[in-house]
């Protein structure tokens, strides 16, 4: 376990979404993306990353398989509300990135099983379409995946990095299992039925299996690289890990991904996002081992997000401090913070400004300026640090 004292925190920002039902820059108009860059900007921090598809798309797609939402404000400016940011953003000197959860498609357009289906009506979250989400051997995600980052590309051409997500590519479908079996045998690994053994609970959570489905990631990565030809910037790979009471699981096999892509930077983050259990735990699995294993390292801790177990174990701002702490001995290269507030009644998935009432806080905007104020010992840090001692620390 690190036990360092001091952060190499190079990247400092923010981490929220556009796309409909998340909350958070959902609801941002010009005004409030400025307001953001002026906190941001007074605060020292240097990065944001934006994502404008999620389980739906938030911003003006003309690609036929993507569902639109004409209520959403980036999607009703034609892109130029989005746009605009990232570029005002570039030029203030902090560095656009943009993420893409790019296997979640309305099942209308998908012929291969989805891993889950999220129906139209989803509880608090509108959809207007029921989404599926699927994995690497889908070849509807193959074909589509680098038209999406090719139009992200085209609409927003400021970014200078980009974050693939393809959660819960790990899943075991049916039609899954002799494509694993084939490649077992070409790779000298046991059967899918010798590792899925119904006596171990942690079913087929076993290095095998990491190892078939993190090789589909590093192909898939590649696939996504050769096809963005046009596209010079950072690439970088979510890395979801995952927690029981007694288990702590990372879904990617780290090594291999650094070895076989050297160019890609991993994102990861604290499974249920609770800072009062499995803490020490977790940070190894989401900062420390891919640091070990030569990947440039992003964190993406709890922001002004309101997700999860209701009410949350923690306070916002005891999780805050603990993260702080966290990220000052830990030392990820990159943090972002999960959400960057919410502005008027606004709810959605991922921040709810009823909740944030509920935690004492007047609205989205004076949250943030909270959690500015707790995280301000991570840009002072960097400001301690030398421009050259931060160059030398870059993997």
């Amino acid at each position: 376990m690190s036990t360092e004292s001091n952060t190499h925190v190079v990247e400092h920002g923010f981490w929220d979404y556009t796309t409909p039902g998340a909350g958070g820059m959902e609801h941002y108009e010009s005004d409030d993306y400025l307001r953001l860059l002026d906190d941001m900007s007074e605060a020292g921090m240097n990065s944001i990353c934006v994502l404008p598809k999620w389980l739906t798309t938030g911003y003006r797609s003309r690609l036929p398989f993507l569902d639109q939402h004409a209520d959403n404000l980036t999607t009703r400016s034609d892109n130029a509300l989005l746009r605009d940011f990232l570029t005002e953003a570039k030029r203030r000197g902090i560095k656009p990135w943009l993420g893409v959860v790019i296997a979640m498609y309305p099942v209308e357009h998908v012929r291969t099983p989805a891993i889950n289906v999220y129906p139209s009506e989803n509880g608090d979250l509108r959809l207007g379409v029921s989404i599926g989400v699927y994995d690497l051997d889908c070849p509807e995600v193959w074909d589509y995946a680098p038209q999406v980052l090719a139009e992200l590309c085209r609409e927003f051409p400021c970014i200078e990095g980009v974050v693939i997500e393809v959660e819960h590519a790990g899943v075991a479908l049916p039609y899954r299992i002799p494509l694993y079996n084939r490649w077992a045998v070409e790779n000298g690994q046991p059967a899918f039925e010798q590792i899925n053994n119904p006596l171990n609970l942690r079913s087929i959570d076993v290095t095998p299996w990491r190892l078939y489905t993190t090789q589909r990631r590093i192909e898939f990565m590649r696939h996504l690289r050769a096809a963005a030809s046009g596209y010079r910037g950072e690439w970088a790979m979510l890395c979801e890990t995952g927690r029981s009471p007694y288990l702590l699981t990372q879904e990617v096999n780290l090594s291999r991904l650094a070895r076989e892509c050297p160019w890609c930077a991993a994102v990861s983050y604290e499974c249920g996002y609770d800072k009062s259990i499995h803490r020490l735990g977790m940070m190894e699995l989401a900062v420390e081992d891919p640091k070990q294993a030569g990947l440039k390292t992003f964190y993406l801790p709890r922001g002004v997000m309101t997700w999860g177990r209701w009410p949350m174990a923690l306070p916002l701002e005891e999780s805050w401090r603990r993260d702080m702490e966290d990220i000052l001995r830990f030392s990820p290269q990159g943090v972002w913070w999960f959400g960057s507030g919410c502005v008027g009644t606004g709810r959605g998935y991922h921040v709810d400004a009823e909740r944030l009432r509920q935690s004492r806080f007047t609205d989205g905007i004076q949250a943030r300026l909270r959690l500015l104020e707790c995280a301000r010992g991570i840009s002072e840090a960097r400001k301690a640090r030398t421009p050259l001692d931060l160059e030398q620390k870059k993997p």
